[in-house]
């Protein structure tokens, strides 16, 4: 009877603490720009609604998706037609909802999407608490671990922009579905696993490397249980499913199933973007970066704090099971890569962790602007922090001593979170840790998504009140759909040149740059150009406005 009170005592806070994201999120989802890739996805959505729209006859709907499609229009915009093997399992759900809540309004339409990518994301951190207490069954250390997954400053800032967090989060839900089946190879567990496998994959190809990953664990139970047929029969029905799954998801196989997912993974390297990227002040091509730069990008933009716990939770659980290889026999009791399941639990999150990572070293993945793309990294990071905290717990044998430093952790790792996620609102997806001088900090890519545009055309309607203003753009950010994040009749006050500096009042400058500005001139500010403002967060220069000089 005790335990079920403090149970149910447990889920009321937790009910009330999602709550409270939810009121949070709904508070500050309209903050964030619009980020350059946001028109692009919406494009994509209704690309491929008018796709399924034409393949189930549904023609109300088809013209209705024609008509969005006409009207979705950017000179710099990608075409789906050739672009058209991204995943599609948030666009088109998003252009069905546009459609169905009759959303006109551009800026509206985007930021609906933001809040549903929140929405998604707390969705995700609920099964990353499920997973903590799965493997600690401790309350208290899973809600830490919770908090840490939330309030990462640069995840949480991007969870409203749904592009690789997005990503995170189902990606997360897949783990624990892995999980969950590992621990009971139940006909429903491999269903939901193998359909957010599918999801997952369908964000990001690299994801094929889940059912690769199972496959080998269950290879190495079955090494000690010698049930090869019970084994080869699980895994065999979640690949099936997998499969099915993946294609129902994804209209672009459905023509063509075998041949076009082929296709997806020998697109990868022929439609990635070759660009030069800013990383420790030089200009590098992003297919020849060196190997340290994605680890170098993780621990200088994420908190100081949870890079120490990650580092020593992750050296502490590899040494563990190093030695447990080492003294690996055959037949004897113990003598196992792990003894137990919570141990069992650390070594498949070990090993799915180093496979992604020697993954992207092996083939030098050609990142460009940070460690977004593997955002997904952060599950581990907060993983093994939250797991060299209990490891902690097994080393202090005063009970008393234990609490005291657990909750001063605590409280350190939540106030520094809490502080930096105020300090850089709205610009948390563009944090950097306190290792960072100030040269050295603007030495690297800053807004990518050039989300400060929102904050650019405010600051410009401050300061000139004429009906229209030309803006001219010192970057490789495509400024114009920074502007729909607007009513359109401010968007109409504004008249986006370019790099035709010579017929410009105004030039938005940053540090995003698809050359090497050293040697390139191209986005170099004319003479008759002045500095009239700089837009910084601590030490970090996220734009600069100039003007023409009178």
């Amino acid at each position: 009877m005790k335990n079920n009170l403090i149970e149910q005592k447990k889920s009321i806070f937790l009910i009330i603490f999602y709550f409270f994201g939810l009121i949070v999120g709904f508070i500050i989802f309209k903050d964030y720009g619009i980020h350059i890739e946001e028109k692009y996805h919406r494009l994509n959505g209704h690309y491929w609604l008018n796709y399924i729209s034409k393949i189930f006859n549904l023609s109300e709907l088809q013209a209705i998706t024609e008509y969005k499609i006409s009207k979705i229009y950017d000179y710099t915009l990608s075409q789906v037609s050739y672009y058209n093997k991204w995943g599609v399992i948030f666009d088109v759900p998003v252009a069905f909802l546009e459609i169905l809540l009759n959303l006109e309004k551009i800026n509206e339409i985007y930021y609906f999407k933001h809040l549903l990518s929140y929405v998604v994301f707390l969705t995700g951190s609920f099964f990353f608490f499920k997973i903590l207490e799965l493997r600690y069954k401790n309350f208290y250390l899973s809600f830490l671990g919770l908090i840490l997954y939330l309030t990462t400053p640069r995840i949480f800032g991007d969870s409203f922009l749904y592009k690789d967090t997005l990503f995170l989060s189902i990606f997360t839900i897949t783990l624990f579905f892995f999980l969950k089946s590992i621990i009971n190879l139940n006909y429903t567990n491999l269903i939901l696993f193998s359909l957010f496998s599918a999801l997952s994959f369908n964000l990001k190809i690299f994801t094929i490397l889940i059912p690769i990953i199972f496959s080998i664990i269950l290879i190495i139970q079955n090494f000690f249980n010698k049930k090869n047929l019970f084994f080869l029969n699980k895994f065999l029905f979640y690949l099936l499913f997998f499969l099915t799954f993946t294609f129902i998801f994804w209209p672009y196989l459905w023509e063509s199933p075998i041949k076009n997912f082929v296709e997806l993974f020998a697109s990868a390297r022929k439609d990635l973007i070759d660009v030069r990227i800013l990383y420790f002040n030089e200009y590098i091509q992003n297919t020849l970066l060196p190997s340290s730069y994605l680890i170098n990008w993780l621990f200088i933009s994420s908190p100081i704090f949870q890079n120490l716990l990650f580092i020593l939770g992750f050296v502490s659980c590899g040494s563990r099971i190093v030695r447990r290889l080492i003294s690996i026999e055959n037949k004897m009791d113990f003598h196992d890569l792990w003894r137990g399941e919570k141990e069992k639990v650390d070594f498949i999150f070990f090993f799915i962790f180093i496979s992604f990572l020697l993954f992207f070293l092996v083939l030098n993945a050609p990142f460009y602007n940070g460690w977004r793309l593997v955002y997904f990294f952060n599950f581990f990071v907060i993983f093994f922090a939250v797991n060299f905290l209990f490891y902690l717990k097994l080393i202090f044998k005063k009970r008393k001593l234990y609490k005291i430093f657990s909750i001063s952790i605590f409280l350190i790792l939540i106030s520094y979170n809490s502080f930096n996620l105020i300090s850089y609102h709205p610009f948390q997806s563009i944090y950097f840790n306190n290792f960072l001088t100030k040269n050295i900090i603007n030495g690297f890519e800053g807004d990518y998504y050039g989300i400060s545009t929102k904050h650019f055309f405010n600051k410009i309607l401050e300061i000139d009140k004429r009906k229209k203003i030309k803006i001219a753009v010192a970057s490789h950010t495509p400024l114009q759909r920074g502007l729909e994040a607007f009513p359109v009749n401010i968007q109409k006050r504004f008249e986006i040149v370019g790099q035709e500096y010579v017929i410009a009042d105004y030039i938005y400058k940053n540090n995003i740059s698809e050359v090497n500005i050293n040697l390139n001139k191209k986005y170099e500010i004319p003479k008759n150009f002045s500095k009239i403002y700089e837009f910084n967060i601590k030490k970090l220069l996220i734009y600069e406005i100039y003007k023409l000089k009178s």
